[in-house]
C-alpha cells in the first residue's frame, strides 16, 4: 500500500510539471512600438522546432484589427534552462484590438500584455489556440510631426539664409 502511495504521489507531481515552460510578454510603447518576448525550455523548444523550416516568426501570429503584423526584426537568446526569442515590431497608433497565436506549445500558458498606459492585462492561452480580442485602444499616441514634415521644416528652415542673401545680391545690382 505504501509503494501505491509513493506512485501515485510522485505521478501527480511528475504530470504538474509543464516541460514547456511557455511564458509571453508583448510590451507597448507609446508609438505603437512592441517587444515580444517568448520565453521556453530550451531543450523542449530546440526539439519542438526540429520538423519545421522557416524562420521562428512563422511560429506566431500578432493579428492587429483584423490584419497580421509581423515582426521587424527576431533575436534569439539562448539559455539553460530557459530560451527566449525577442520579436520587434510596431502596430498602427490607431490600434483597437489584437488576437494572438503560437502554433508550438501543447499546454496552456501565460501571455502577458504591458500597455503603454502602464496597465497589465494577463491572460492564460490554451496551449494551441487563439486568444480572445485583447483591447489596444487608447494607449498609443500618433506621432504629432511625420518625420517627412520634418524634413522638410528643416530643409526649408536651412533654405531661408540663403534665400535673404540671394535677395539681398539682387537688391545691391
Amino acid at each position: 500500500m505504501g509503494l501505491v502511495t509513493a506512485f501515485v504521489s510522485l505521478s501527480g507531481e511528475a504530470f504538474a510539471h509543464d516541460f514547456e515552460r511557455t511564458q509571453v510578454t508583448l510590451t507597448f510603447a507609446r508609438d505603437g512600438a512592441f517587444v515580444l518576448e517568448i520565453a521556453n525550455d530550451a531543450v523542449w523548444l530546440a526539439h519542438r522546432l526540429q520538423p519545421f523550416s522557416g524562420p521562428f516568426s512563422d511560429r506566431i501570429v500578432l493579428f492587429v484589427d483584423g490584419r497580421e503584423v509581423r515582426p521587424t526584426s527576431v533575436e534569439y537568446v539562448p539559455g539553460d534552462p530557459v530560451a527566449v526569442y525577442r520579436l520587434r515590431g510596431r502596430v498602427d497608433p490607431h490600434a483597437r484590438t489584437l488576437r494572438w497565436y503560437y502554433g508550438l506549445p501543447i499546454d496552456p500558458y501565460p501571455l502577458t500584455i504591458r500597455r503603454a498606459d502602464g496597465r497589465i492585462v494577463m491572460e492564460e492561452i490554451a496551449g494551441d489556440a487563439w486568444s480572445r480580442p485583447i483591447d489596444l485602444a487608447g494607449q498609443f499616441q500618433a506621432p504629432r510631426v511625420t518625420a517627412t514634415t520634418a524634413v522638410a521644416a528643416v530643409g526649408a528652415l536651412l533654405l531661408i539664409p540663403i534665400a535673404l542673401r540671394a535677395r539681398s545680391a539682387l537688391r545691391g545690382r
